[in-house]
């Protein structure tokens, strides 16, 4: 019910979410990786070469991250969209026409800086900084937009492909970004002020968390700015980068990135281990799709009664039981019960990770704070299927490396459950010696 209470409230801001995280398809990795093949045969290309040009573009967008997206607590958030937007078009119109492996870098580049990083920035900061009391509710639905993706866009394009060939339909993609999201970006939120302008500068005092509001009149948007004074000099955020809070939870944000991304990309080794048909990691994604979107909308209002920080240390969990599955039986049924509860940790911590960061920095440093965490998180992805690569190279049974990455999940949840105790934290503003 109070989802679709959110819904009559705010249909244009979290339509406005949905779009771009919908957008962001175009460059993320399921939909690229459809390409490959045609693009590798068209430039001469072999697998290990065209993973090698991708691995690296992944990283470089990742650094170029930081630096672009903190640009979004500057400007209007329109501005930022279309600029976003056009970036992606871009892309898709040079790799529809690249016709050098020097094209095909650059194009993929433009293609996974704007979609996989800029274009999720949008839709989860956006709405991250415009909602107060159902902020955990609102990034649930604006993250809709990726499994809604990940159901229409691949059947879609394929299709395509088969018709028209693989250029025609990169160049189309550009067309669609270009003639239908563009338009509705603009439609959407054209005349709504109060979301598109940039949060005010403030005094960096400590946010309140969603625990300490929850018992608060409030209404559902974030409250008037007028009375915000101006910013302090210096660095945007040193007090949070400089606390022992960020870096015993770093590992959480990277844990499901890098662990997923591996287990994915080696599911024919897995699968060849096990004597299991890759046919049910297939019927597995499905599963997946279905529990990332129940996690997603699951843990909205878990979020928005018990706050983020609360529910952040016990996320991996059911990746973590997931894992157990795998590692303790070759029965193929359990590849579904698997791609399960990994798909709950990964809606999980499509809301949180973006939850999380209100209750930690002023409203005007959350584009520059999740920027940098994203590209932690890129990063990761990017490293996961060759740190399991190596350990596969040096004959460690899948068993042993799944007990391992248990035995990691474990510790690293530990660490963040740590980081709540007293003192690991200073607010922006508060001086050391204030928070004791």
């Amino acid at each position: 019910m109070q989802f679709i209470l959110l819904l009559r409230q705010a249909p244009r801001q979290l339509a406005f979410g949905v779009l771009h995280s919908f957008g962001s398809s175009f460059g993320q990795t399921f939909l690229v990786a459809l390409f490959v093949p045609f693009i590798s045969a068209s430039l001469g290309l072999n697998a290990t070469e065209f993973a090698n040009i991708y691995a690296g573009i992944t990283i470089g967008s990742a650094l170029c991250l930081p630096v672009v997206g903190r640009w979004i607590d500057k400007v209007d958030i329109l501005s930022y969209s279309l600029a976003t937007l056009g970036l992606l078009a871009l892309g898709c119109v040079m790799i529809s026409v690249a016709s050098n492996v020097w094209m095909l870098i650059a194009a993929l580049f433009v293609l996974r800086l704007a979609g996989q990083g800029l274009m999720s920035h949008v839709s989860m900061t956006g709405i991250a900084r415009y909602f107060s009391k159902h902020r955990g509710r609102a990034l649930a639905i604006a993250s809709f937009g990726f499994p809604l993706a990940e159901a229409i866009l691949p059947a879609t394009l394929l299709a395509l492909i088969a018709t028209v060939g693989w250029r025609y339909t990169y160049a189309g993609s550009a067309a669609f970004i270009v003639g239908v999201l563009i338009p509705v970006a603009i439609l959407l939120i054209r005349g709504d002020q109060k979301f598109r302008a940039a949060p005010a500068r403030k005094d960096k005092t400590a946010p309140k968390t969603a625990s300490a509001t929850n018992g608060e009149s409030q209404t559902a948007l974030n409250a008037d700015n007028s009375n915000d004074q101006a910013a302090p000099s210096g660095p945007e955020h040193p007090r949070l980068f400089r606390s022992l809070y960020v870096w015993f939870c770093m590992p959480m944000l990277a844990a499901p990135p890098l662990i997923m991304t591996a287990l994915f990309f080696h599911q024919g080794t897995i699968s060849s281990h096990k004597d299991i048909d890759l046919g049910w990691f297939a019927a597995g994604f499905t599963v997946f799709a279905v529990t990332s979107v129940m996690g997603a909308f699951g843990s909205g209002p878990l979020i928005d009664k018990h706050s983020a920080r609360r529910l952040f240390p016990w996320h991996l969990i059911p990746m973590m039981l997931g894992i157990v599955v795998l590692a303790s039986t070759t029965q193929p049924f359990v590849i579904l019960i698997y791609m399960g509860l990994v798909g709950i940790t990964v809606g999980f911590a499509t809301t949180l990770r973006t939850a999380i960061i209100p209750e930690l920095v002023p409203l005007d440093e959350i584009g520059a704070v999740r920027s940098t965490l994203t590209a932690v998180m890129v990063l990761a992805s990017a490293m996961g299927p060759a740190i399991y690569g190596w350990m596969f190279a040096a004959d460690i049974s899948i068993e042993v490396m799944l007990m391992a990455t248990l035995i990691v999940m474990a510790v690293i949840s530990i660490l963040s459950w740590l980081s709540e105790r007293p003192g690991f934290y200073v607010p922006p503003g508060i001086s050391p010696q204030d928070s004791q």
